[in-house]
């Protein structure tokens, strides 16, 4: 299962940034991808042709563009797959049983008394008031 949804949320991303992380639920990234693709998009698709089917509209778009700009719009694309592949193998992985970071979310081991990821002391709960009243 957990293969499907990250074929499916890299798939859903190379279609249009943005809907990958949408599937995964994600929803920040989702739309910072989106945005970054409808700017970019505004910003370096030449003007439409206007004459003719649609396909043939969309082939004349294609064709007037130069190689740097066809570059950085594939590139975004594989950028925003990856980054989806990534979160869904972060969520494919993670054990809701296992002990986590209240600061980072990451698992750590339970005999440490701090997270080895972000370096946060990790206490037992009432710690923490007592360390604010003092």
């Amino acid at each position: 299962m957990s293969r499907l949804r990250s074929a499916l949320a890299v798939g859903l991303s190379l279609l249009f940034p943005g809907l990958g992380h949408a599937y995964l639920r994600q929803w920040v990234r989702a739309l910072l991808w989106a945005a970054l693709s409808v700017s970019a998009s505004a910003l370096l698709l030449p003007e439409p042709a206007t004459s003719g089917t649609l396909l043939e509209r969309a082939t004349a778009t294609v064709q007037a563009m130069s190689q740097t700009e066809t570059f950085v719009l594939l590139s975004m694309s594989v950028f925003a797959a990856i980054d989806a592949f990534v979160i869904s193998v972060q969520q494919a992985n993670y054990d809701p049983d296992a002990v986590h970071c209240p600061n980072c979310g990451n698992e750590i081991d339970e005999d440490l008394d701090f997270c080895h990821w972000c370096t946060s002391r990790i206490g037992e709960p009432g710690d923490e008031a007592e360390e604010s009243a003092t």
